[in-house]
């Protein structure tokens, strides 16, 4: 971390901008946060922020300057290559909105009904260390309707729709692992 006397250049540096430099900073910052989480100078008090943490010397106003251009650029470069990643592995995330009930997964098709051998559900079963979420999958494949299982293990809605959940997350995961044919 950069000590009192380095920061204290740091922001001398920052000050030394010119205004039309620094209009042009914020400018930039406010046209790259399109599409991003970033509002206003979001961007821009970012890059300052990695400027006053860098290991880079002080050199001139232009070249801070420049820093920041290049620091808002990658800033956001990264959010979406962060975003890409996340997306790729975890899929596109659903939220729930203001005016929905219920948890979106709970609208998601259920990935071991989807697939009808009863091959599929041992794999699911041999994998899973949970009781319940095994429970459940015998009882499914018995064809039990809901109101059965919930009656059969004295779940009520709550606790039934919990286990239907980490079931569905499990297959999801278990999908991903390549650990289901």
């Amino acid at each position: 971390m950069n000590g009192p006397g380095q920061c204290n250049e740091r922001a001398a540096a920052l000050e030394a901008i010119d205004e039309d430099q620094r209009k042009r900073l914020v400018a930039f910052g406010r046209v790259l946060s399109g599409g991003t989480e970033f509002r206003d100078d979001d961007l821009f008090h970012e890059a300052v922020l990695r400027w006053m943490k860098s290991p880079i010397p002080v050199e001139s106003p232009a070249k801070t300057a420049k820093y920041l251009f290049n620091a808002m650029n990658s800033i956001r470069s990264n959010y979406f290559r962060h975003d890409s990643v996340v997306q790729k592995y975890e899929g596109e995330r659903a939220f729930r909105g203001d005016d929905e009930d219920g948890e979106p997964l709970d609208g998601a098709s259920d990935p071991a009904a989807s697939t009808d051998g009863t091959t599929f559900v041992q794999q699911v079963y041999d994998e899973c260390d949970d009781e319940e979420i095994r429970d459940l999958l015998t009882a499914q494949a018995d064809n039990a309707t809901p109101e059965e299982i919930k009656r059969e293990f004295g779940w009520n809605d709550t606790k039934y729709s919990t286990v239907l959940r980490r079931k569905r997350r499990l297959v999801i995961r278990l999908m991903r692992e390549g650990k289901l044919l």
